[in-house]
């Protein structure tokens, strides 16, 4: 079906009273005016600055660059959305997908989304920050799509939605998708805004369920190229805990802090150091660690051979900071690795280049 040449229309909508769609009625949604299905043709420009990513290898994947088939059971609207929705203990759950118009021309990707979403989704949606971090990750066929998501409310009753966006590279140009996973209590219900926010690792099953009927073109390209790993990289974390004893009142602390900092050499040769410390403040324990090796990425894998043991990386992002670093998002190697958001949440590690 041909592209409809019209803009983008938007419609947070606002219909009173119950309805069985937990997406619609009172709880609003953002619905697609123009909806276009597969297409060639590019839609309408956005083009802005951004890191470029090596498209020089590759081989083609998609015929017609993408393609998006909904997963069985999903319900497609007149307008070209895919719903679906189901109970769970009362509560009513929701994943909903849509296209948008598509965006000319790979290079830039990461700046074409952070634009698309303040644009798009900060115009129908509150508490949209700026500057989303945005990740990378292969779609079913092996083609590469740039992302980010959050937690935003809808702007008529406030209500919280999971809103995700999606730039697929589709031959020479980008193809968005937004899936928004959604929650309702059943009438008169507490909590609701808490009970919503468990429910994000539950709907976003569905998410993966339908990212796997996405393709895209090229295909057989590591997420991240070699350019974009070389350099020097720091990760730092802590925490900390107070204890009151409830007898006597004395209250204690403890504390745990540790950094990270990799070297990435052009030659593929790498200098990792660590550091850290642990335990009741003012009697901390201190540790430190040194390997060196070689590196080397494959698909969407960075793996670190030490001379004293081998690390893997799940590549889950190389984007830069607002003020222009490079950053490396990683996730340590562990029984299922997924990008459901309470694991990149929980096991996601940021490192930001240090020159």
């Amino acid at each position: 079906m041909a592209r409809p040449k019209s803009p983008l229309v938007w419609i947070l909508l606002a219909v009173g009273g119950a309805c069985a769609l937990c997406c619609t009625g009172t709880l609003g949604l953002m619905a697609l005016g123009l909806f276009a299905g597969d297409s060639n043709t590019p839609g309408t420009p956005a083009a802005v600055a951004g890191g470029a990513v090596n498209r020089a290898r590759g081989s083609p994947g998609e015929p017609g660059g993408f393609a998006f088939d909904a997963p069985q059971g999903w319900k497609t609207q007149q307008d070209g959305r895919f719903i679906l929705e189901w109970t769970d203990r009362g509560d009513t759950l929701g994943v909903e997908a849509l296209r948008l118009p598509a965006v000319p021309g790979l290079d830039g990707a990461e700046g074409k989304l952070a634009r698309l979403w303040q644009e798009r989704i900060g115009a129908d949606w509150n508490d949209v920050k700026p500057n989303p971090l945005v990740m990378r990750r292969f779609v079913a066929n092996g083609a590469r799509a740039f992302f980010t998501a959050a937690v935003v409310r809808a702007k008529n009753n406030g209500r919280t939605f999971r809103v995700s966006l999606y730039l697929v590279e589709a031959g020479d140009r980008l193809e968005p998708l937004v899936f928004i996973q959604s929650f309702m209590n059943p009438p008169g219900s507490a909590g609701e805004e808490m009970s919503a926010s468990f429910s994000w690792n539950t709907t976003y099953v569905r998410v993966e369920e339908a990212l796997k009927g996405v393709r895209g073109s090229p295909v057989g390209l590591p997420l991240v190229d070699d350019a974009e790993v070389v350099g020097h990289f720091i990760y730092g974390t802590s925490t900390a805990g107070q204890w009151v004893n409830t007898y006597t009142g004395s209250t204690t602390m403890t504390a745990v802090s540790y950094s990270v900092d990799y070297t990435f050499g052009a030659d593929h040769a790498f200098q990792y150091k660590y550091a850290g410390a642990s335990g009741q403040v003012g009697a901390m324990k201190f540790g430190s660690e040194d390997d060196q090796g070689t590196w080397s990425v494959k698909h969407d894998v960075l793996t670190l051979t030490g001379a004293k043991r081998t690390r893997r990386y799940l590549l889950i992002g190389a984007a830069r900071m607002p003020e222009g670093k490079r950053t490396l998002y990683l996730m340590p190697e562990h029984p299922g690795w997924s990008l459901a958001p309470g694991a990149i949440g929980q096991n996601g590690e940021l490192y930001v280049a240090a020159d």
